[in-house]
């Protein structure tokens, strides 16, 4: 009976699943007894417990895991895809919570914080990494979530920070923080995209299914006429043509281009006399030269005044200064009446540029504070100014009758009025019929036709002057 033992095989048959066809296959496994050969005399049938060990064993043999076995055999499932672009209504981007909590972030993050150029950049990572968690823990799904840092060193200098971001203004938005301690300065801009390029790129294929003709990517300039070409570029600003060229250089760097924006900004600068000779100068430098010189005068109008002498933009003369500050659109106002009124040699060749021909006074009034920020008090600035108004309207407006003492006291009337009719601290107002008698006291040949039109008119309009003058 040992014997016959010893000489039976033992076969042990599984079914396994075979992953990647789904199907089952027979594998067989055959073991022998050490020492035994010969033929096998008999098969046995195994029993339940004999089927378990057997299965056991083929397991072992096959090196499977049960827990990889079970997971191979385990159907995956699979989400529904929901299609959804838009974000529920009380789950879109709110720009004043995220402005709250990014000022948090700053204050903790920077407050002892000195300026360091070798760990600015590093500071500014970590920053955005931070605001960034922040953010996305704040209960805006469906949302991507881009933020921007900058630091910088504080030392009394001009900085304007722009940001672009393609969106969908329905449910896109963006928050703007700064925070500045005695060191640094650092400025952080949140956006929230739903990530509306893909529903557009959805669209333009509705488009092109519908027989629509629609333009995939951007022509390449250099492949088209040179006319053309540089007729697209003349629509962009300064950074844009900067931008564009990194792509298109001999096209985006043509002077043309740059003169334009040039004598756009600034309409007079005496360099343009002279920019070819002797020294050959770019447009697209001198560009460069004027956009510094316009944020050093917002800054400081005496030292911008300075940087344009050194830089030989404009001759030191007391016209060309006029010259530019008329021409161009780029000096804020206040900071030009700042320096007119050290400047009176200015004041004067600046007014005798105005034009005010076939004009009615209170809306050369406006045109002239509109040019020349109105003062905030009646002093020695103002009379100077009206007294040298006065004069160059009568000169562009010679039929009017008028000489310049009547102008210059309307031109105080038409003030006076603006403030009583502007000003919620005076409660009973100027009628019509009361201006027309004070008028008529001040300047005898006003007659009262023309005085009701100047009451008519600034009650109708507005004040004469953008700031008030009290």
């Amino acid at each position: 009976m040992d014997s016959m033992k010893e000489s039976i095989p033992v076969v042990v048959t599984d079914d396994v699943a075979d992953v990647s066809g789904g199907s089952k296959s027979s594998r067989k496994q055959s073991i022998k007894p050490p020492g035994g050969g010969g033929r096998r005399k008999s098969i046995m049938k195994m029993s339940g417990t004999t089927a378990l060990a057997g299965r056991r064993l083929t397991k072992a043999l096959l090196d499977l895991p049960e827990e990889q076995n079970s997971i191979a055999c385990k159907p995956k499932v699979r989400m529904e895809n929901t299609y959804k672009m838009t974000p529920d209504e009380d789950s879109t981007f709110v720009p004043w919570k995220v402005r709250n909590a990014v000022k948090e972030i700053l204050g903790e993050q920077l407050s002892s914080v000195s300026y360091d150029n070798k760990t600015a950049s590093k500071l500014c990572c970590d920053l955005a990494q931070l605001i960034r968690n922040k953010v996305r823990n704040m209960e805006f799904p469906r949302y991507k979530i881009i933020c921007n840092v900058i630091i910088g060193q504080c030392s009394e200098q001009g900085l304007e920070v722009a940001s672009r971001c393609l969106w969908d203004a329905k449910t896109d938005n963006y928050s703007c923080i700064e925070y500045k301690n005695h060191s640094l300065f650092a400025i952080a801009m949140v956006h929230g995209d739903m990530g509306q390029i893909l529903r557009r790129h959805l669209e333009s294929q509705n488009e092109v299914e519908n027989n629509q003709v629609v333009a995939t990517t951007f022509p390449n300039l250099a492949e088209l006429p040179p006319e053309i070409s540089m007729a697209i570029l003349s629509h962009l600003d300064a950074t844009d043509l900067c931008l564009a060229a990194c792509v298109w250089d001999n096209l985006a760097n043509d002077d043309v281009l740059w003169m334009g924006l040039c004598k756009a900004s600034w309409g007079y600068a005496s360099v343009y006399k002279y920019i070819r000779q002797p020294v050959k100068l770019s447009y697209k430098k001198l560009f460069l030269l004027l956009d510094e010189a316009s944020l050093t005068f917002n800054g400081n109008p005496f030292e911008g005044e300075e940087y344009l002498f050194k830089r030989g933009i404009m001759e030191n003369n007391a016209l060309e200064m006029a010259k530019f500050l008329h021409f161009t659109n780029k000096i804020k106002p206040d900071k030009k009446r700042e320096y007119l009124d050290m400047r009176r040699d200015v004041l004067d060749h600046l007014l005798q540029l105005q034009n005010f021909q076939n004009q009615f006074l209170p809306n050369a009034l406006r045109k002239l504070f509109g040019n020349i920020s109105a003062p905030n008090n009646r002093g020695e600035y103002l009379t100077d100014i009206i007294d040298k108004f006065s004069d160059r309207f009568c000169l562009c407006n010679p039929k009017l009758g008028l000489d310049k003492d009547t102008v210059f006291v309307l031109c105080f009337s038409l003030i006076m009025l603006s403030v009583d009719l502007s000003s919620p601290a005076v409660k009973n107002k100027m009628s019509k019929r009361e201006f027309i008698k004070n008028t008529r006291r001040a300047a005898q040949n006003v007659d009262d036709d023309l005085a009701g039109d100047l009451y008519d008119n600034v009650y109708l309009i507005g004040h004469v002057a953008t700031e008030t003058v009290s």
